[in-house]
């Protein structure tokens, strides 16, 4: 039910998005047609295409074969264009709250899973990315899946399926958005301190193959799709180095790590707040009280705080941490939920959902003011300070 109230409400808004055929979205949609009705067979000529001139290097590279691929099967339903773009965005955001369900209701009672499913869906930065002709909401959403696989499988790495569904899925984020990759850092930060600090039978080599195997397969992959191993080593060089010399990167994108969190609180104040200061507070508990007892919070704090460290050295952009939306508010209303003591009271859980509900409210007119009255289509400090009516300048 939630998630088709949130999809009927995106769906109402459709018309009002303005579309930028010319950058990200008109790549998107090339890669998207060009696949669709060639098939496999299209992709070498993608990565050449995208190598022939230095014009198109500040945009999409062909790389993201996963996000091609599915898009292009979506194109034989939809078709192809924009718009289709956008329904996919769509489906991926209710898929993404389907998920964060499930996941929640592994570690908690199913009330306080509807309250989780609920923060992420009323995600202001998702609700505005779910109308768009990018990557970005369908990224989160096999990213989030790969979160959710690793933390069950610490939970029991015994389970061998459960390996083997972290890895394909792993693979599969890094096919989709080169950028997952960065997840292996948090990932590996986990399992050791779940091992050598908790004490936790953690088996070492299989641990290291599924977060390391996926890589390799993904190497492979690109080197299929682009015909020869010197082509995937040239776009991948651009990938890493054209942000330095990307124009428009550098005058929007740069700044310090602060960046982020600044642009969060600009985003969504009151879920950002809360997600922050669950996160600290994880830290803080699982160092001073009872390691191993705060285990999922522990994981959820290391994704958030490694993904902002390191994605600081590179083009600052929400559109690239979309994906920490849901650590941040999966630990907001764990927050909520102990402060109202909602597991004990039914005062404090009455209190706890009116809580989340008003939020989700608030969510939604921030999404309103920013996404829909300003007409914002990249989320960057600029274009989010004007859009609070804080500063008097033009749209980045």
């Amino acid at each position: 039910m939630l998630a088709l109230f949130i999809g009927r409400a995106l769906h109402a808004t459709l018309d009002t998005v303005k579309y930028q055929p010319h950058v990200d979205d008109g790549y998107y949609l090339r890669y998207m047609t060009e696949v669709g009705e060639r098939g496999l067979a299209a992709l070498p000529a993608q990565f050449r295409f995208y190598l022939s001139d230095q014009r198109h290097w500040i945009f999409p590279p062909p790389s993201r074969v996963g996000f091609t691929l599915v898009c292009a099967a979506w194109s034989k339903l939809f078709g192809a264009s924009l718009r289709s773009l956008s329904y996919l965005s769509l489906a991926s955001h209710l898929a993404l709250i389907a998920v964060s369900f499930a996941f929640a209701q592994r570690w908690f009672t199913t009330t306080r899973a509807v309250l989780v499913a609920a923060l992420v869906g009323f995600s202001t930065l998702h609700l505005g990315l779910a109308r768009s002709a990018l990557t970005d909401v369908f990224v989160s959403l096999v990213q989030v899946a790969a979160i959710g696989l690793f933390i069950e499988y610490i939970r029991e790495p015994t389970r061998s399926l459960r390996a083997v569904g972290f890895a394909l899925v792993f693979a599969f984020a890094m096919l989709t958005k080169e950028i997952a990759v960065l997840l292996a850092i948090p990932f590996a930060l986990y399992a050791a301190l779940e091992r050598w600090f908790v004490g936790r039978e953690i088996p070492i080599g299989r641990t290291a193959a599924i977060v390391v195997v996926p890589g390799v397969a993904c190497v492979a992959g690109w080197v299929l799709s682009a015909g020869d191993v010197d082509t995937v080593y040239h776009v991948m060089k651009i990938v890493l180095l054209s942000p330095g010399t990307n124009d428009y990167a550098v005058r929007f994108g740069s700044g310090g790590w602060f960046r982020y969190p600044v642009d969060e609180l600009l985003m969504a104040p009151w879920p950002t707040l809360l997600g922050l200061a669950g996160a600290t507070l994880a830290l803080w508990r699982w160092r001073w009280r009872a390691p191993g007892a705060y285990s999922l919070e522990l994981a959820l704090a290391l994704i958030y705080a490694a993904q902002i460290g390191v994605l600081s050295f590179f083009t600052k952009n929400l559109r690239y941490v979309a994906v920490l939306e849901f650590p941040l508010r999966v630990l907001a209303v764990g927050l909520l939920w102990e402060f109202f003591n909602a597991s004990r009271s039914k005062y404090g859980l009455a209190v706890c959902v009116a809580a989340v509900a008003l939020i989700c409210w608030s969510s939604w007119i921030d999404f309103s003011v920013i996404w829909l009255d300003f007409g914002m289509y990249d989320p960057v400090s600029g274009a989010l300070i004007i859009s609070r009516k804080m500063s008097p300048s033009a749209t980045p």
